[in-house]
Protein backbone atom coordinates (compact mmCIF):
# COMPACT_ATOMS: atom_id res chain seq x y z
CA UNK A 1 0.00 0.00 0.00
CA UNK A 2 2.81 2.55 0.82
CA UNK A 3 3.99 2.00 -2.29
CA UNK A 4 0.93 3.41 -3.88
CA UNK A 5 0.85 6.53 -1.83
CA UNK A 6 4.46 7.04 -2.19
CA UNK A 7 3.52 6.69 -6.36
CA UNK A 8 0.96 9.37 -5.73
CA UNK A 9 3.11 11.96 -4.47
CA UNK A 10 5.53 11.26 -7.31
CA UNK A 11 2.04 12.34 -9.51
CA UNK A 12 1.62 15.24 -7.93
CA UNK A 13 5.21 16.13 -7.70
CA UNK A 14 5.25 15.83 -11.68
CA UNK A 15 2.07 18.04 -11.92
CA UNK A 16 3.82 20.96 -10.02
CA UNK A 17 7.09 20.52 -12.39
CA UNK A 18 4.25 20.63 -15.59
CA UNK A 19 3.71 24.06 -14.40
CA UNK A 20 6.96 25.15 -14.43
CA UNK A 21 7.75 24.11 -17.67
CA UNK A 22 4.26 25.65 -19.16
CA UNK A 23 5.46 29.07 -17.03
CA UNK A 24 9.07 28.06 -18.80
CA UNK A 25 7.02 27.70 -22.26
CA UNK A 26 5.00 31.37 -21.73
CA UNK A 27 8.40 33.28 -20.79
CA UNK A 28 10.61 31.77 -23.79
CA UNK A 29 11.90 35.15 -24.03
CA UNK A 30 14.04 35.05 -20.66
CA UNK A 31 17.50 33.88 -20.73
CA UNK A 32 18.08 30.29 -19.50
CA UNK A 33 14.08 29.82 -19.01
CA UNK A 34 13.92 27.36 -22.22
CA UNK A 35 16.85 25.32 -20.73
CA UNK A 36 15.38 25.48 -17.31
CA UNK A 37 11.78 23.98 -19.20
CA UNK A 38 14.02 21.10 -20.43
CA UNK A 39 15.66 20.02 -16.96
CA UNK A 40 11.82 20.27 -15.30
CA UNK A 41 10.58 17.98 -18.31
CA UNK A 42 13.64 15.47 -17.56
CA UNK A 43 12.15 15.55 -13.93
CA UNK A 44 8.62 15.07 -14.83
CA UNK A 45 9.85 11.69 -17.08
CA UNK A 46 12.60 10.50 -14.21
CA UNK A 47 9.10 11.16 -11.47
CA UNK A 48 6.34 9.27 -13.45
CA UNK A 49 8.93 6.83 -14.31
CA UNK A 50 9.76 5.91 -10.96
CA UNK A 51 6.17 6.01 -9.77
CA UNK A 52 5.11 3.29 -11.97
CA UNK A 53 8.64 1.10 -11.08
CA UNK A 54 7.14 1.08 -7.43
CA UNK A 55 3.97 0.11 -8.96
CA UNK A 56 5.52 -2.81 -10.95
CA UNK A 57 5.87 -6.47 -9.16
CA UNK A 58 8.68 -8.09 -11.50
CA UNK A 59 12.13 -7.46 -12.44
CA UNK A 60 10.79 -6.74 -16.37
CA UNK A 61 8.48 -4.31 -15.70
CA UNK A 62 10.94 -2.49 -13.14
CA UNK A 63 13.26 -2.32 -15.36
CA UNK A 64 11.01 -1.50 -18.03
CA UNK A 65 10.30 1.53 -16.65
CA UNK A 66 13.88 2.38 -15.00
CA UNK A 67 14.93 2.83 -19.24
CA UNK A 68 11.88 5.61 -18.99
CA UNK A 69 13.07 6.94 -16.40
CA UNK A 70 16.36 7.61 -17.75
CA UNK A 71 15.11 9.16 -21.00
CA UNK A 72 15.16 12.10 -18.66
CA UNK A 73 17.75 11.46 -15.89
CA UNK A 74 20.52 10.82 -17.77
CA UNK A 75 20.36 14.31 -19.55
CA UNK A 76 20.39 15.57 -16.38
CA UNK A 77 24.14 16.41 -16.18
CA UNK A 78 24.16 18.19 -19.57
CA UNK A 79 20.99 20.02 -18.67
CA UNK A 80 21.70 21.50 -15.21
CA UNK A 81 25.11 22.89 -16.87
CA UNK A 82 22.91 24.16 -19.38
CA UNK A 83 20.63 26.24 -17.38
CA UNK A 84 23.32 27.33 -14.99
CA UNK A 85 25.79 28.48 -17.95
CA UNK A 86 22.19 30.09 -19.00
CA UNK A 87 20.94 31.66 -16.23
CA UNK A 88 23.94 33.06 -14.46
CA UNK A 89 24.97 34.32 -18.16
CA UNK A 90 29.06 32.31 -17.82
CA UNK A 91 29.62 30.95 -20.87
CA UNK A 92 33.05 30.87 -20.53
CA UNK A 93 33.84 27.75 -18.90
CA UNK A 94 30.55 25.92 -19.64
CA UNK A 95 31.85 26.04 -23.69
CA UNK A 96 30.28 23.66 -26.50
CA UNK A 97 33.19 21.63 -26.24
CA UNK A 98 32.63 21.13 -22.77
CA UNK A 99 28.43 20.80 -23.54
CA UNK A 100 29.00 18.39 -26.25
CA UNK A 101 31.21 16.01 -23.75
CA UNK A 102 28.33 16.50 -21.13
CA UNK A 103 25.51 15.44 -23.60
CA UNK A 104 27.69 12.62 -25.55
CA UNK A 105 28.41 11.22 -21.72
CA UNK A 106 24.34 11.51 -21.26
CA UNK A 107 24.07 9.86 -24.92
CA UNK A 108 26.19 7.11 -24.25
CA UNK A 109 24.63 6.70 -20.33
CA UNK A 110 20.90 5.83 -22.27
CA UNK A 111 22.20 3.47 -24.88
CA UNK A 112 24.15 1.86 -22.05
CA UNK A 113 21.08 1.12 -19.45
CA UNK A 114 18.87 0.20 -22.57
CA UNK A 115 21.25 -2.66 -23.19
CA UNK A 116 22.87 -3.52 -20.23
CA UNK A 117 21.58 -7.13 -20.31
CA UNK A 118 24.72 -7.34 -23.33
CA UNK A 119 27.35 -5.65 -21.41
CA UNK A 120 26.97 -5.31 -17.83
CA UNK A 121 28.70 -1.67 -17.50
CA UNK A 122 25.59 0.18 -16.16
CA UNK A 123 24.73 -1.94 -13.41
CA UNK A 124 26.67 -5.39 -12.85
CA UNK A 125 23.88 -7.06 -11.75
CA UNK A 126 19.83 -6.82 -11.16
CA UNK A 127 17.36 -8.25 -8.73
CA UNK A 128 14.76 -7.98 -6.30
CA UNK A 129 15.08 -6.77 -2.89
CA UNK A 130 12.16 -7.03 -0.36
CA UNK A 131 11.00 -3.85 1.50
CA UNK A 132 8.30 -3.27 3.70
CA UNK A 133 4.74 -3.76 1.79
CA UNK A 134 6.45 -3.92 -1.67
CA UNK A 135 9.36 -4.45 -3.48
CA UNK A 136 12.55 -3.08 -5.07
CA UNK A 137 14.84 -3.06 -7.49
CA UNK A 138 18.34 -4.49 -6.39
CA UNK A 139 20.64 -2.55 -8.71
CA UNK A 140 24.33 -3.46 -8.09
CA UNK A 141 26.40 0.00 -9.57
CA UNK A 142 28.74 -0.99 -13.07
CA UNK A 143 31.64 1.00 -14.28
CA UNK A 144 29.82 3.34 -16.38
CA UNK A 145 27.63 4.38 -13.57
CA UNK A 146 30.24 6.25 -11.86
CA UNK A 147 31.07 8.24 -15.04
CA UNK A 148 27.48 9.40 -14.84
CA UNK A 149 27.60 10.19 -11.47
CA UNK A 150 30.75 12.30 -11.51
CA UNK A 151 29.62 13.87 -14.42
CA UNK A 152 26.29 14.77 -12.15
CA UNK A 153 29.03 15.65 -9.18
CA UNK A 154 30.44 17.93 -11.62
CA UNK A 155 27.58 20.09 -13.42
CA UNK A 156 26.19 20.45 -9.87
CA UNK A 157 29.25 21.68 -8.59
CA UNK A 158 29.97 24.04 -10.98
CA UNK A 159 26.07 25.07 -10.72
CA UNK A 160 26.53 26.37 -7.66
CA UNK A 161 29.85 27.75 -8.06
CA UNK A 162 28.70 30.19 -10.66
CA UNK A 163 25.57 30.16 -8.65
CA UNK A 164 27.73 31.78 -5.75
CA UNK A 165 29.63 33.74 -7.61
CA UNK A 166 26.64 35.49 -9.42
CA UNK A 167 24.98 36.03 -5.44
CA UNK A 168 28.56 37.87 -5.09
CA UNK A 169 28.30 39.91 -8.19
CA UNK A 170 24.58 41.31 -7.99
CA UNK A 171 22.82 43.54 -5.96
CA UNK A 172 19.36 44.04 -4.00
CA UNK A 173 16.51 41.82 -5.93
CA UNK A 174 18.95 40.36 -8.14
CA UNK A 175 20.76 38.86 -5.48
CA UNK A 176 17.50 37.68 -3.27
CA UNK A 177 16.43 35.83 -6.63
CA UNK A 178 19.76 34.10 -7.30
CA UNK A 179 20.09 32.83 -3.68
CA UNK A 180 16.56 31.64 -3.91
CA UNK A 181 17.11 29.71 -7.34
CA UNK A 182 20.23 28.07 -5.75
CA UNK A 183 18.31 26.43 -2.76
CA UNK A 184 15.88 25.68 -4.67
CA UNK A 185 18.24 23.63 -7.43
CA UNK A 186 20.49 22.19 -4.30
CA UNK A 187 17.36 20.52 -2.66
CA UNK A 188 16.85 17.62 -5.81
CA UNK A 189 21.35 18.20 -6.29
CA UNK A 190 21.95 17.11 -3.07
CA UNK A 191 20.09 14.02 -2.85
CA UNK A 192 20.59 12.79 -6.65
CA UNK A 193 24.36 12.12 -4.90
CA UNK A 194 22.98 11.00 -1.71
CA UNK A 195 21.37 8.11 -3.98
CA UNK A 196 23.57 7.70 -7.06
CA UNK A 197 26.29 7.38 -3.88
CA UNK A 198 24.70 4.65 -1.96
CA UNK A 199 24.40 7.15 1.35
CA UNK A 200 20.44 7.06 1.50
CA UNK A 201 18.12 3.95 1.96
CA UNK A 202 19.03 1.06 0.06
CA UNK A 203 17.61 0.80 -2.97
CA UNK A 204 15.21 3.95 -2.86
CA UNK A 205 15.76 6.59 -5.00
CA UNK A 206 15.10 9.90 -3.16
CA UNK A 207 15.35 12.23 -5.41
CA UNK A 208 12.02 12.25 -7.16
CA UNK A 209 10.42 13.01 -3.96
CA UNK A 210 12.59 15.90 -3.46
CA UNK A 211 11.21 17.67 -6.91
CA UNK A 212 7.89 17.97 -4.95
CA UNK A 213 9.67 20.48 -2.47
CA UNK A 214 12.30 21.71 -4.89
CA UNK A 215 9.29 22.84 -7.32
CA UNK A 216 7.07 24.01 -4.38
CA UNK A 217 10.04 26.37 -3.72
CA UNK A 218 10.28 27.44 -6.74
CA UNK A 219 6.81 28.34 -7.47
CA UNK A 220 7.38 30.64 -4.33
CA UNK A 221 10.35 32.11 -5.60
CA UNK A 222 8.09 32.88 -8.49
CA UNK A 223 5.20 34.00 -7.17
CA UNK A 224 7.70 36.43 -4.76
CA UNK A 225 10.26 37.29 -6.42
CA UNK A 226 10.17 36.26 -10.33
CA UNK A 227 13.34 34.48 -9.74
CA UNK A 228 13.62 33.40 -13.22
CA UNK A 229 13.75 36.47 -14.57
CA UNK A 230 17.24 37.46 -13.57
CA UNK A 231 18.68 39.36 -16.11
CA UNK A 232 18.00 43.31 -15.97
CA UNK A 233 16.35 44.34 -19.72
CA UNK A 234 19.18 43.45 -22.12
CA UNK A 235 19.84 44.42 -25.74
CA UNK A 236 18.94 41.21 -27.12
CA UNK A 237 15.22 41.86 -25.38
CA UNK A 238 14.58 44.77 -26.71
CA UNK A 239 16.23 43.99 -29.72
CA UNK A 240 13.53 40.95 -29.69
CA UNK A 241 10.54 43.10 -28.56
CA UNK A 242 10.75 45.29 -31.36
CA UNK A 243 7.27 44.86 -33.74
CA UNK A 244 9.43 45.86 -36.77
CA UNK A 245 12.01 43.58 -38.66
CA UNK A 246 15.26 44.61 -38.11
CA UNK A 247 18.09 43.12 -40.29
CA UNK A 248 21.77 43.72 -39.70
CA UNK A 249 23.63 43.32 -42.69
CA UNK A 250 27.25 43.72 -43.36
CA UNK A 251 29.24 45.34 -46.61
CA UNK A 252 29.38 42.34 -48.25
CA UNK A 253 25.38 42.10 -47.70
CA UNK A 254 26.02 39.28 -45.15
CA UNK A 255 23.19 38.50 -42.60
CA UNK A 256 24.88 39.66 -39.07
CA UNK A 257 21.84 39.41 -37.10
CA UNK A 258 17.92 39.61 -37.15
CA UNK A 259 14.86 39.91 -34.66
CA UNK A 260 12.08 37.36 -33.96
CA UNK A 261 9.91 39.84 -35.97
CA UNK A 262 12.41 39.32 -39.19
CA UNK A 263 10.80 35.80 -39.73
CA UNK A 264 7.52 37.10 -39.74
CA UNK A 265 7.96 39.54 -42.22
CA UNK A 266 10.19 37.14 -44.58
CA UNK A 267 9.25 33.50 -43.52
CA UNK A 268 12.33 32.16 -45.60
CA UNK A 269 14.58 33.50 -42.76
CA UNK A 270 14.21 30.52 -41.19
CA UNK A 271 16.39 28.73 -43.36
CA UNK A 272 18.82 31.12 -43.34
CA UNK A 273 21.90 30.76 -40.88
CA UNK A 274 23.65 33.87 -39.85
CA UNK A 275 26.69 34.93 -42.39
CA UNK A 276 24.62 33.80 -45.32
CA UNK A 277 24.63 36.48 -48.04
CA UNK A 278 21.12 38.44 -47.48
CA UNK A 279 20.27 37.88 -50.98
CA UNK A 280 19.33 33.46 -50.08
CA UNK A 281 16.17 35.34 -48.22
CA UNK A 282 13.88 34.46 -50.70
CA UNK A 283 11.78 37.43 -50.31
CA UNK A 284 14.02 39.70 -50.16
CA UNK A 285 16.02 38.23 -53.13
CA UNK A 286 15.12 41.43 -55.60
CA UNK A 287 15.25 43.90 -53.02
CA UNK A 288 17.90 46.78 -53.98
CA UNK A 289 19.80 46.64 -51.29
CA UNK A 290 21.61 49.78 -51.73
CA UNK A 291 18.43 52.15 -51.62
CA UNK A 292 18.65 54.78 -48.83
CA UNK A 293 15.06 54.07 -48.31
CA UNK A 294 12.23 52.38 -50.17
CA UNK A 295 8.67 50.96 -50.06
CA UNK A 296 7.96 47.80 -51.96
CA UNK A 297 5.34 45.34 -52.12
CA UNK A 298 6.82 42.14 -51.07
CA UNK A 299 3.92 38.88 -51.62
CA UNK A 300 0.68 40.84 -50.82
CA UNK A 301 2.72 43.75 -48.30
CA UNK A 302 3.53 46.91 -48.68
CA UNK A 303 6.92 47.09 -46.37
CA UNK A 304 8.82 50.35 -45.83
CA UNK A 305 12.16 49.78 -45.74
CA UNK A 306 14.40 52.41 -43.47
CA UNK A 307 18.18 51.94 -43.68
CA UNK A 308 20.61 53.13 -40.65
CA UNK A 309 24.51 53.31 -41.50
CA UNK A 310 27.20 52.17 -38.96
CA UNK A 311 30.80 52.20 -38.46
CA UNK A 312 30.98 54.23 -41.90
CA UNK A 313 28.72 52.08 -43.74
CA UNK A 314 30.21 48.93 -42.73
CA UNK A 315 27.12 48.07 -41.36
CA UNK A 316 23.59 48.61 -42.20
CA UNK A 317 20.78 48.32 -40.48
CA UNK A 318 17.58 47.59 -42.09
CA UNK A 319 14.26 48.98 -40.24
CA UNK A 320 11.32 46.78 -42.03
CA UNK A 321 7.40 47.55 -41.03
CA UNK A 322 4.50 46.85 -42.64
CA UNK A 323 2.64 49.76 -44.05
CA UNK A 324 -0.17 47.98 -46.22
CA UNK A 325 -3.12 48.98 -44.05
CA UNK A 326 -2.29 52.77 -44.12
CA UNK A 327 -1.09 52.65 -47.80
CA UNK A 328 -4.35 50.74 -48.67
CA UNK A 329 -6.30 53.22 -46.44
CA UNK A 330 -4.03 56.32 -48.07
CA UNK A 331 -5.01 54.59 -51.43
CA UNK A 332 -8.70 54.44 -50.44
CA UNK A 333 -8.67 58.58 -49.40
CA UNK A 334 -7.26 59.32 -52.77
CA UNK A 335 -9.89 57.42 -54.30
CA UNK A 336 -12.98 59.16 -52.60
CA UNK A 337 -11.28 62.46 -52.96
CA UNK A 338 -10.57 61.95 -56.58
CA UNK A 339 -13.32 59.89 -58.29
CA UNK A 340 -16.71 59.93 -58.25
CA UNK A 341 -18.36 56.72 -56.31
CA UNK A 342 -21.42 56.10 -58.30
CA UNK A 343 -19.50 55.98 -61.89
CA UNK A 344 -15.61 55.55 -60.94
CA UNK A 345 -14.59 58.54 -63.42
CA UNK A 346 -13.01 61.48 -61.73
CA UNK A 347 -15.05 63.91 -59.80
CA UNK A 348 -15.43 67.48 -60.39
CA UNK A 349 -12.95 69.16 -58.09
CA UNK A 350 -10.27 66.79 -59.12
CA UNK A 351 -11.50 67.14 -63.02
CA UNK A 352 -10.82 70.95 -62.33
CA UNK A 353 -7.34 70.66 -60.47
CA UNK A 354 -6.26 68.50 -63.26
CA UNK A 355 -7.25 70.75 -66.14
CA UNK A 356 -5.41 73.69 -64.92
CA UNK A 357 -2.65 71.81 -64.17
CA UNK A 358 -2.39 70.98 -67.88
CA UNK A 359 0.16 72.90 -69.89
CA UNK A 360 -1.44 71.96 -73.14
CA UNK A 361 -4.50 73.91 -75.01
CA UNK A 362 -7.61 70.91 -76.38
CA UNK A 363 -11.29 70.75 -76.23
CA UNK A 364 -13.85 71.01 -73.16
CA UNK A 365 -17.30 69.16 -74.14
CA UNK A 366 -20.19 68.93 -71.41
CA UNK A 367 -22.12 65.84 -72.05
CA UNK A 368 -25.75 65.71 -70.53
CA UNK A 369 -28.16 62.65 -70.76
CA UNK A 370 -31.53 63.36 -72.96
CA UNK A 371 -34.55 63.82 -71.06
CA UNK A 372 -32.97 61.70 -68.12
CA UNK A 373 -35.15 62.74 -65.45
CA UNK A 374 -37.81 60.73 -67.11
CA UNK A 375 -35.96 57.51 -66.45
CA UNK A 376 -35.98 58.30 -62.56
CA UNK A 377 -39.40 59.42 -62.74
CA UNK A 378 -40.49 56.28 -64.44
CA UNK A 379 -38.08 53.71 -63.46
CA UNK A 380 -37.06 54.75 -60.28
CA UNK A 381 -33.72 56.02 -58.74
CA UNK A 382 -32.16 52.98 -58.86
CA UNK A 383 -32.49 52.47 -62.74
CA UNK A 384 -31.17 56.06 -63.24
CA UNK A 385 -27.88 55.16 -61.45
CA UNK A 386 -27.28 52.13 -63.48
CA UNK A 387 -27.67 54.00 -66.53
CA UNK A 388 -25.15 56.60 -64.99
CA UNK A 389 -22.75 53.58 -64.44
CA UNK A 390 -23.04 51.77 -67.70
CA UNK A 391 -22.94 55.39 -69.67
CA UNK A 392 -19.79 56.47 -67.89
CA UNK A 393 -18.22 53.09 -67.99
CA UNK A 394 -18.68 53.74 -71.80
CA UNK A 395 -17.13 57.06 -72.07
CA UNK A 396 -13.98 55.71 -69.49
CA UNK A 397 -13.74 52.83 -72.75
CA UNK A 398 -14.34 55.17 -75.48
CA UNK A 399 -11.82 58.96 -74.30
CA UNK A 400 -9.39 56.09 -72.12
CA UNK A 401 -6.17 58.49 -73.14
CA UNK A 402 -8.40 61.75 -72.28
CA UNK A 403 -9.42 63.44 -68.86
CA UNK A 404 -13.66 62.84 -68.64
CA UNK A 405 -15.34 63.09 -65.07
CA UNK A 406 -18.71 63.26 -64.24
CA UNK A 407 -19.64 66.85 -63.92
CA UNK A 408 -22.81 66.53 -61.95
CA UNK A 409 -26.16 64.87 -62.08
CA UNK A 410 -26.47 63.35 -65.63
CA UNK A 411 -23.73 65.62 -66.97
CA UNK A 412 -20.15 64.36 -67.82
CA UNK A 413 -17.19 66.67 -68.91
CA UNK A 414 -14.36 65.76 -70.84
CA UNK A 415 -10.98 67.43 -71.23
CA UNK A 416 -9.55 66.54 -74.77
CA UNK A 417 -5.83 67.61 -74.30
CA UNK A 418 -4.19 68.41 -77.77
CA UNK A 419 -6.88 67.61 -79.89
CA UNK A 420 -8.59 70.72 -82.36
CA UNK A 421 -11.84 71.30 -82.53
CA UNK A 422 -13.10 69.34 -85.43
CA UNK A 423 -11.25 65.99 -84.90
CA UNK A 424 -13.07 66.07 -81.39
CA UNK A 425 -15.82 67.24 -83.09
CA UNK A 426 -15.30 63.94 -84.95
CA UNK A 427 -14.84 62.08 -81.84
CA UNK A 428 -17.59 63.11 -79.71
CA UNK A 429 -20.07 62.47 -83.04
CA UNK A 430 -18.70 59.27 -82.95
CA UNK A 431 -19.50 58.34 -79.20
CA UNK A 432 -23.30 60.20 -79.85
CA UNK A 433 -24.08 57.95 -82.94
CA UNK A 434 -22.60 54.79 -80.80
CA UNK A 435 -24.46 55.55 -77.66
CA UNK A 436 -27.98 56.41 -79.77
CA UNK A 437 -27.99 52.38 -81.05
CA UNK A 438 -26.52 50.88 -77.74
CA UNK A 439 -28.92 49.99 -74.19
CA UNK A 440 -27.59 51.33 -70.99
CA UNK A 441 -30.65 49.23 -69.47
CA UNK A 442 -32.76 52.28 -70.91
CA UNK A 443 -32.19 53.53 -74.20
CA UNK A 444 -30.29 57.27 -74.13
CA UNK A 445 -29.48 60.11 -76.36
CA UNK A 446 -27.49 62.41 -75.35
CA UNK A 447 -26.31 66.74 -76.37
CA UNK A 448 -22.85 67.68 -75.85
CA UNK A 449 -21.29 71.32 -75.91
CA UNK A 450 -17.90 72.02 -76.95
CA UNK A 451 -15.34 74.83 -76.80
CA UNK A 452 -12.27 75.38 -77.15
CA UNK A 453 -9.43 75.57 -73.77
CA UNK A 454 -6.70 77.99 -74.14
CA UNK A 455 -3.97 79.08 -71.27
CA UNK A 456 -5.65 76.96 -69.23
CA UNK A 457 -8.62 79.28 -68.55
CA UNK A 458 -10.93 76.31 -67.57
CA UNK A 459 -13.98 78.45 -65.99
CA UNK A 460 -14.24 80.77 -69.26
CA UNK A 461 -13.96 77.38 -71.45
CA UNK A 462 -17.02 75.42 -69.53
CA UNK A 463 -19.05 78.50 -69.66
CA UNK A 464 -18.63 78.49 -73.14
CA UNK A 465 -19.00 74.48 -73.91
CA UNK A 466 -22.08 75.33 -71.29
CA UNK A 467 -23.74 78.03 -73.79
CA UNK A 468 -23.31 75.68 -76.46
CA UNK A 469 -24.73 72.40 -74.84
CA UNK A 470 -28.12 75.01 -74.15
CA UNK A 471 -28.00 75.62 -78.32
CA UNK A 472 -27.92 71.68 -78.61
CA UNK A 473 -31.15 70.77 -76.16
CA UNK A 474 -32.89 74.11 -77.32
CA UNK A 475 -32.39 72.41 -80.97
CA UNK A 476 -33.81 68.86 -80.29
CA UNK A 477 -31.11 67.73 -78.54
CA UNK A 478 -29.54 64.65 -79.67
CA UNK A 479 -26.87 66.68 -81.17
CA UNK A 480 -23.31 68.12 -80.48
CA UNK A 481 -22.54 71.83 -81.26
CA UNK A 482 -19.49 73.91 -80.84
Amino acid sequence: MNNVLLSILLIISSTLLGNLVLYGIRKKEIPGVFFFSLLMMAMIIHSVGYAFELLSVTVGSMYFWIRIEYLGAAFYPFLIMLFAREYADEKRFANKYLLTLMFTVSIITLILVNTNSYHWLYYSSIGVDSFPYFNVLALEKGMWYYVQVFCLCFSIIYSIIIFSIKIKRTRGDYRKKVVFMLIGVSIPMVTLIVYMLGLGPVYIDLSPFSYFFMSAFIIIGLLRYDILFLAPVTHEMVFNSIEEAVLVVDKDELLINFNYASKRFFPSLAKVKIGDSIHLVQELKDYNFSAKQSINEIHGKILRFKVINIKNDKVRIYVVDDITESERAKKQLEILATEDALTGLYNRRYFMEKVEASTEEGIIVIIDLDHFKSINDTFGHIEGDRVLRNFGGELMRFFDHQTVCRYGGEEFAIFMKGVAMEEGFKQIETMREKTSGMDFSRKVTFSAGMAECKDCNISEALINADRKLYEAKENGRNQTRY
